[in-house]
């Protein structure tokens, strides 16, 4: 079977992070023929602002080409005010800019989110669509996890260990699997 390539980015940069603790677990949960790599370069994003312009700073350059290069994008994302993050925005922005390679442009994307209250981040995921969809992605519909109550499902030792969330995710990816072989073309003997 062919490897899917995804890559997962973390909107949070808090340590201890609920959202961390999510994408590690769909990392770990991730069964062939996904190979979901992390992103950690988070911290290092540059606001976006017109004065900057071309050629990319190198850390959003190396990101651009990473996401162009993966089979599908995870984004995991927190929620702050019912909104996604700053960093989150700045780095769908980086990615939306209209430059070859064009990263996002008909790319699958995943969206995760986790949070203290009780709609999970739910909030943010629609934000965050709707700037994915707008940037040219292809947000796989119906193909996410919002979980709530996050403090309650991760250890101190920043494990998500919820019976339920990791059943989410483990169903999630074979969603995922069906999704993108139902949406590759065949190809021809």
């Amino acid at each position: 079977m062919e490897l899917i390539d995804v890559l997962g980015i973390c909107g949070s940069l808090r340590p201890g992070s609920l959202n961390r603790a999510l994408l590690l677990a769909a990392q770990e949960l991730a069964p062939a023929p996904f190979r979901v790599q992390t992103w950690d370069g988070e911290a290092e994003v540059p606001r976006v602002h017109a004065a900057m312009g071309r050629p990319f700073p190198p850390v959003i350059g190396a990101l651009r080409d990473r996401v162009a290069a993966a089979d599908v994008l995870l984004l995991v994302t927190p929620e702050l005010n019912r909104a996604i993050p700053g960093t989150m925005k700045d780095i769908v922005d980086w990615l939306g800019i209209l430059a070859p390679p064009r990263p996002l442009t008909g790319k699958p994307v995943v969206l995760m989110s986790a949070s203290p209250n009780r709609f999970g981040g739910a909030f943010a995921q629609l934000q965050l669509g709707d700037l994915l969809r707008r940037s040219g992605a292809e947000v796989l519909s119906d193909l996410d996890v919002v979980v709530g109550d996050a403090h309650r499902q991760v250890d101190d030792h920043g494990v998500l260990v919820g019976e339920d969330p990791r059943r989410e995710i483990t169903e999630l990816w074979q969603r995922v699997l069906t999704q993108i072989r139902n949406d590759r073309p065949a190809v021809p003997a």
